[in-house]
């Protein structure tokens, strides 16, 4: 028996084959092609959305949409490379009805429309909503970092600049001693060209100057650090290892399906301050007066607890304070002391009343303090002080209804693991295959994730649903 055998590439047919009878009826592709054509991307901001009467013919920005839409979730995220599809991959030829942009168009694109870009990412998630998809009762929220397009090497920080200025400070002082020594030389002696020595010494000057304004207006800005070629980024710490130049992604996630409802770009390093405006866009995604959201303890913060109490957002989130872990033995920890809200101070163990003592405005706590701890039977096992003294956080009520919500349900941290972590992995993987962007800035690295978020709500509904059930709906819309 011979191989299996191709038809020949001479063969003519009667009747040839068209490009839809290659695509299957329920492809990825129809699903695409369906869902863009519903968006009105003008409606959404897209430039060139309605062409001109003059001039040459822009391309459809919904072309372009789909033409990126179908790259990242095929994790193809170079202009070039899609250039390059566009000419020979069936499936985009059927797609964008045979047209071939070049590079630049489709980079141009994706870089001029990033709020565009975050719009089109919303109104999927407006369908996942229409199709109930969406349901709002839990909410998990996590933060991970992804690379920016600068490398390490592009951070100055003011210590680099210090050793800096060191190393042109010694080069300056050498070529002087050399200029010295040249004027001290007798006129048979071989020197160095002088003249050239003091163009040397100027233009290390000048670097000298720039390396202490640059220094200078870090201090001005208070900044730790500068990322040249993209000043918007931050050299973060990361869970794999050392730092990077990074921005710190948020992801609010549906605990019905695991689709993200709601992201955010970030310049800074810490998750701390992240958990009231993410709560916030969430509830506001979803239209609902009370949300239950869940998150990890670097969240724990009084303050956004605290806000988000007062909006109808009741957080779970692992309490991230220090214990006192003064003395040899175990000593009392402060949920040991009871709070009299009446008397604005606490119980001790002893059953003594620890009084306010002072106001920390920038620890933002109250310092609480017992003044009959000499006596008491009860005192090695307190502190080792002369009083023993508790401090309360400004916000410390949000911070017991936290805690107090984790205790009565501590499955909850196991829900977010199984939410929140999926999708970031199902990111890096992929989508963008190394976890590193390649637009520079923060409306390049917003509209990249926005495509990026796009592509993977898109597979996971098509997972769910099948692309037969999508386009039977989005036919009849």
């Amino acid at each position: 028996m011979g191989f299996v055998q191709g038809e020949s590439r001479t063969q003519g047919s009667l009747f040839p084959v068209s490009l839809d009878e290659l695509i299957g009826d329920d492809h990825l592709v129809r699903v695409i092609d369906l869902w863009v054509d519903r968006v009105e991307v003008g409606r959404l901001g897209f430039a060139r959305a309605q062409p001109k009467h003059t001039g040459r013919p822009p391309y459809d920005p919904a072309d372009l949409l789909k033409l990126y839409l179908y790259g990242y979730l095929n994790q193809v995220r170079s202009s070039r490379k899609l250039e390059r599809e566009a000419q020979r991959n069936i499936e985009l030829l059927w797609l964008l009805r045979q047209l071939r942009p070049d590079f630049k168009t489709i980079a141009n694109f994706r870089r001029e429309n990033g709020q565009a870009l975050v719009l089109a990412c919303r109104a999927f998630v407006g369908f996942c909503r229409e199709q109930s998809l969406v349901t709002g009762q839990l909410v998990a929220i996590d933060g991970s970092k992804f690379g920016a397009v600068a490398s390490k090497r592009k951070v100055i920080s003011k210590a680099k600049l210090a050793r800096e200025r060191e190393r042109i400070d010694a080069r300056i002082a050498q070529y002087l001693a050399e200029l010295d020594a040249a004027d001290r030389s007798e006129g048979d002696e071989a020197v160095p060209d002088q003249a050239q020595l003091r163009t040397t010494i100027a233009r290390l000057k000048h670097q000298r100057d720039n390396v202490i304004s640059a220094h200078a207006l870090m201090e001005e800005m208070d900044v730790a650090h500068h990322v040249q070629g993209e000043p918007e980024a931050r050299l973060m710490k990361t869970a794999q290892g050392p730092s990077r130049v990074a921005w710190n992604v948020q992801s609010a996630v549906d605990g019905e399906h695991g689709l993200i409802i709601h992201h955010e770009v970030t310049d800074e390093a810490s998750d701390n301050r992240q958990l009231e405006p993410m709560a916030k866009a969430a509830q506001t995604v979803l239209g609902q007066a009370e949300l239950t959201v869940v998150a990890d303890a670097g969240y724990s913060n009084g303050a956004q607890l605290d806000a988000c109490e007062r909006s109808g957002i009741a957080a779970f989130v692992p309490p991230n304070r220090a214990i006192n872990n003064q003395g040899d033995g175990a000593l009392f920890q402060k949920d040991q002391f009871v709070f009299d809200a009446q008397r604005d101070g606490y119980h001790c163990p002893a059953g003594q009343f620890l009084a306010r003592k002072q106001a920390m405005h920038k620890r933002r706590e109250v310092i609480y303090a017992a003044t009959v701890c000499g006596a008491c039977p009860l005192k090695r096992q307190c502190t080792n002080a002369k009083y023993r003294h508790v401090s309360r956080h400004n916000h410390e009520a949000a911070l017991e209804s936290a805690r107090a919500r984790l205790e009565a349900d501590p499955n909850k941290m196991r829900e977010r693991r199984s939410l929140v972590e999926h999708p970031f992995g199902t990111l890096k993987t992929h989508i963008l295959g190394n976890g590193r962007l390649l637009l520079r800035g923060a409306s390049g690295a917003r509209a990249e994730m926005a495509l990026a978020v796009l592509a993977y709500n898109f597979r996971r509904v098509s997972n769910i649903l099948g692309n037969g059930r999508i386009i039977e709906v989005l036919a009849t819309a």
